[in-house]
């Protein structure tokens, strides 16, 4: 695997970057987000998106948070880690690992979707909403 060190030419002003397994993902001062690296998973394929504020990488899937709240993800989604729940109440903050994607909403209630084979994605109920 490689390419995953060669961040494309005529990259804008990076303002945030994300590393996933074998790719990279930057965020532009725009909004635009480029992913290079290995692609077999399509993680890579970034679709058509509005304006972008933060994105992660997972080991095969990215995900991204547009400025209306949303998150959308895109690449392996073996283990449902881009299936975005339908009822997601909008987000502040989005979060990839290797198998699973978590969302904080603006409510301040975490939510995980994907491999839970670790119990990565059972938020414990004692857990106080986050500020």
């Amino acid at each position: 695997m490689s390419g995953q060190c060669n961040p494309p030419p005529g990259l804008g002003r990076v303002v945030a970057v994300a590393a996933g397994g074998y790719h990279t993902c930057a965020l532009d001062a725009d909004g635009v987000v480029v992913c290079f690296g290995n692609n077999s998973s399509g993680q890579c394929d970034v679709p058509p998106l509005p304006r972008v504020m933060s994105v992660a990488a997972g080991l095969e899937h990215t995900c991204v948070l547009l400025a209306d709240g949303r998150v959308l993800c895109f690449g392996n989604n073996q283990h449902s880690q881009c299936d975005v729940p339908e009822d997601l109440k909008p987000v502040a903050e989005v979060a990839a690992g290797a198998w699973h994607t978590c969302a904080l909403q603006v409510d301040g209630r975490l939510r995980c979707f994907g491999d839970n084979r670790q119990h990565q994605c059972d938020v414990p109920g004692s857990l106080e909403l986050v500020e």
